[in-house]
């Protein structure tokens, strides 16, 4: 049961991922259901925030960056170049780390994603390639006998809640 579970928060993560690419290159900078973003002066960004965004870019010099408002939550993101390659963080306003994008090129990404890639998109068809690092939480408690796991989001958001039966017979138990 504890890999199924493993395997659909896995799941789950990935549809997010691919969710949010689709959306970040579709959305407009203001969706219909109140989701902002704005480019922002590095004074702008709260201090924790901030010192995240500097944390992460190691010295790299932050040439941009975001306040980002999406399900209600106000998040922060900073872009800067690594190896000359495009690296973009994006963080809570109290400096949580939800996500980090880099640009790979193909020779640096699993020859599946490449060749899945190349099938979708024809091989005619530039492609660009962005690894993405989502962080999630899993939780574990029991409520009236029964275990949950739940995965949630940096600010609060479930993105899976499961519960198994203490009479399973625990085959797949850690």
């Amino acid at each position: 049961m504890k890999m199924r579970i493993y395997f659909v928060c896995i799941g789950a993560l990935l549809a997010i991922g691919t969710l949010m690419g689709v959306l970040a290159n579709a959305a407009p900078p203001k969706g219909e259901d109140g989701e902002k973003e704005r480019v922002v002066k590095e004074s702008e960004v709260p201090a924790a925030a901030l010192g995240a965004l500097k944390k992460l870019a190691g010295g790299a010099k932050i040439a941009k960056f975001e306040e980002e408002i999406e399900h209600g939550s106000k998040f922060y993101e900073g872009e800067w170049m690594v190896d000359g390659g495009k690296k973009e963080a994006r963080v809570t306003e109290h400096g949580d780390l939800v996500e980090i994008e880099e640009s790979v090129s193909e020779a640096a990404s699993p020859k599946s994603v490449v060749a899945a890639a190349r099938k979708m998109a024809g091989d005619g068809a530039a492609i660009q390639i962005e690894k993405k690092t989502l962080i999630v939480y899993e939780v574990k408690f029991e409520i009236q006998g029964k275990r949950h796991e739940i995965c949630l989001t940096p600010d609060g958001r479930a993105q899976h809640d499961e519960a198994e039966n203490d009479d399973e017979d625990g085959a797949d138990e850690d």
